[in-house]
């Protein structure tokens, strides 16, 4: 009798055992979220800062509202091409992650809703530009600006790189519980992620680019890592990512003849080192062409 007991004791241990680690694997080999379903023409919504909304200057009420919104940025183009039952673009230059799903952004024209407010539960697409206002790029790139023919050397400097480090960690810390609330949001939505950078080349130009060629790599290769951040972030929601420093290459401002970016001269065009409206029409493509149909 006592054997018997003993034997169904170690039966039932093994079952238990068993049933766990089955659990457990199947949930190891889970994805974190469902895969979005094919866009069929769905609600569109554009979130994000001066990347999405253009800053390029068109005379236009949404350009001079406060969110320097160009009338013909990317979101605008992808809504002309995907064709959208309803498109709602609600980007605005200057903004953070926390704009995104925590705090009305304060701008020249007003206080601006929390993007997310504006995203509704079955919305089929979402991209999103942000970041940059995150990591202020544009203060590791001011240490690295230097007149013709002279080198700051920022690729040597070790505190720039611990700073750039610090300033990575800090965008990746605020933007990914801002995807997760977009996610959340809208669980059924593509969600596509553009990233930064593309400005800058392999080499400077002065005084449209004005870093040494060393530089110029190294700042690029700031805006790789950078990138890198944001990939994870979006990984963690499902997100569809584009590097848009890499597939932006030999399109950069220093490039006289089809640059996606204005230089660090520009104040009537766009904003310095900001996208363009031929650098609208390239997201636009690499977005259209991300989306699943």
């Amino acid at each position: 009798m006592v054997g018997f007991v003993r034997g169904g004791v170690q039966v039932l241990a093994t079952v238990l055992v068993t049933a766990f680690v089955v659990s457990l694997m199947a949930a190891v080999a889970a994805p974190a979220h469902a895969a979005p379903g094919r866009y069929t023409g769905g609600t569109y919504v554009a979130l994000g800062d001066s990347r999405a909304s253009g800053s390029f200057y068109t005379p236009t009420p949404a350009y001079f509202a406060g969110c320097k919104r160009s009338a013909f940025n990317y979101p605008t183009l992808v809504a002309g091409a995907t064709l959208p039952r309803r498109f709602i673009d609600a980007s605005c230059a200057g903004a953070q992650a926390t704009h995104l799903y925590q705090s009305p952004q304060h701008t020249s024209g007003g206080i601006k809703p929390i993007q997310l407010h504006l995203v509704p539960r079955d919305a089929q697409l979402i991209t999103v530009s942000i970041g940059g206002n995150d990591m202020r790029w544009n203060a590791i790139l001011n240490q690295c600006r230097t007149p013709a023919f002279t080198d700051r050397r920022c690729r040597d400097n070790r505190a720039l790189e611990n700073e750039v480090r610090r300033r990575i960690d800090l965008m990746e810390n605020r933007v990914t519980p801002a995807l997760r609330a977009i996610r959340t949001k809208a669980p059924n939505a593509q969600i596509i992620v553009v990233g930064l950078g593309g400005f800058i080349g392999f080499t400077g130009c002065w005084p449209l680019v004005p870093l040494s060629d060393p530089d110029a790599r190294w700042m690029r290769e700031v805006f790789n890592r950078a990138n890198g951040a944001l990939w994870r972030a979006s990984s963690k929601v499902g997100s569809t990512f584009i590097d848009a420093n890499r597939r932006s290459a030999g399109h950069d401002a220093c490039n006289l003849i089809n640059p996606w970016y204005e230089s660090s001269l520009s104040n009537r065009i766009a904003l310095p080192f900001h996208v363009n409206q031929a650098g609208a029409v390239a997201f636009a493509a690499m977005i259209n062409g991300a989306i699943r149909r």
